[in-house]
């Protein structure tokens, strides 16, 4: 399949490692002109390349990042906002904390948020964002309120911004567990047994690469539930 995304410029949050690098390498493989925002410093790779530092959840940094990368391509053709954290995982629910709650909305919404206001004067006509979800956002598991919250939160985002902004698609990816450094620090050993199902940060980068490309023109403020099928399995007992 074509993605004509040769010579596009692309901005892309979290970076740095597991699926924002991976959607950074696979955008690079296309011919894209990439933009590299993370708060820690990303890997040097090959191809037409910006990097910058920045937190997204300081907007007057985040702004600038963005300002920086789109004047140096002149101008934007795809945001992907990859920047993320899990926050407490299996944390019961009492004892967990605004502040924990807080800090997760502040990256998972927020932050995305923030990127897609301060993208937008940059945006080309036509252009796309392609947001971060998870299944957790249809699905959920104990000890994780705080990030199904803030996922069920970045589809509602993602519908609002598509009709809010004519011109511009926006659509998010929600898969579920995939094999990051982040993945790795809350599961561990989990992500190794055959009978649980994980996807590569690469899987994830395919269906963000369909979602940025004209490939998708049509599709506009959907969420791309990639689960292996998990959440359409019933309970019944056969």
């Amino acid at each position: 399949m074509r993605t004509d995304l040769a010579g596009r410029a692309v901005l892309v949050t979290g970076a740095a490692s597991g699926i924002g690098l991976a959607c950074a390498r696979a955008f690079l493989t296309e011919g894209a002109r990439v933009g590299l925002v993370d708060r820690e410093p990303p890997p040097v790779l090959e191809g037409d390349v910006v990097a910058v530092r920045a937190d997204v959840t300081d907007e007057p940094g985040l702004a600038a990042a963005v300002d920086a990368v789109a004047r140096q391509f002149g101008g934007l053709d795809v945001v992907v906002g990859c920047a993320g954290v899990s926050g407490p995982v299996g944390k019961p629910l009492a004892g967990t904390t605004a502040a924990e709650v807080a800090a997760v909305l502040a990256v998972n919404v927020t932050g995305q948020f923030l990127l897609v206001k301060h993208a937008l004067p940059w945006l080309a006509e036509g252009g796309a964002v392609v947001l971060l979800g998870s299944d957790s956002a249809f699905t959920a598991a104990p000890g994780m309120a705080p990030y199904c919250a803030s996922k069920g939160a970045v589809v509602a985002l993602t519908r609002a911004l598509a009709v809010e902004l004519p011109g511009v698609r926006v659509n998010c990816v929600c898969p579920s567990v995939v094999d990051t450094p982040m993945a790795r620090a809350d599961l561990g050993a989990v992500l190794d047994s055959p009978a649980f199902p994980v996807q590569s940060a690469d899987d994830v980068a395919r269906q963000v690469l369909f979602l940025a490309s004209p490939a998708s023109r049509p599709v506009n403020g959907q969420a791309l539930l990639a689960d292996f099928g998990m959440s359409g399995r019933s309970a019944f007992p056969a």
